[in-house]
C-alpha cells in the first residue's frame, strides 16, 4: 500500500484507527494520517483489503486525500 501512494519528502504515516466489518469480519479497513517534519496532518489515507469468502481472492482499495478533502490518489488492485 505504501508504494501506491505519494508522499512528500519528510512526511510520514501513522495509523489512527483499524476496524473490520462483514458477516465473517472479511473487510478490513485502515485509516492513517499523513504528517510533516513539523508533526502537523497534511492529509489522509484509508486502506480497505477485502477477502472474498467465495474463493478467497483479496482486492485492495486506497485513497489518499489532502486536508482540503481532495482526492490525491485512488487506486485498487
Amino acid at each position: 500500500m505504501r508504494t501506491k501512494i505519494k508522499l512528500n519528502p519528510g512526511e510520514e504515516l501513522k495509523r489512527e484507527s483499524s476496524r473490520s466489518k462483514g458477516t465473517m469480519a472479511q473487510t478490513d479497513i485502515y485509516t492513517y494520517s499523513i504528517i510533516d517534519q513539523a508533526g502537523d496532518k497534511v492529509g489522509s489515507v484509508e486502506h480497505t483489503d477485502h477477502t472474498s469468502l467465495r474463493g478467497g481472492s483479496r482486492t485492495q482499495h486506497v485513497t489518499q486525500k489532502d486536508n482540503s478533502g481532495n482526492i490525491v490518489v485512488e487506486l485498487s488492485w
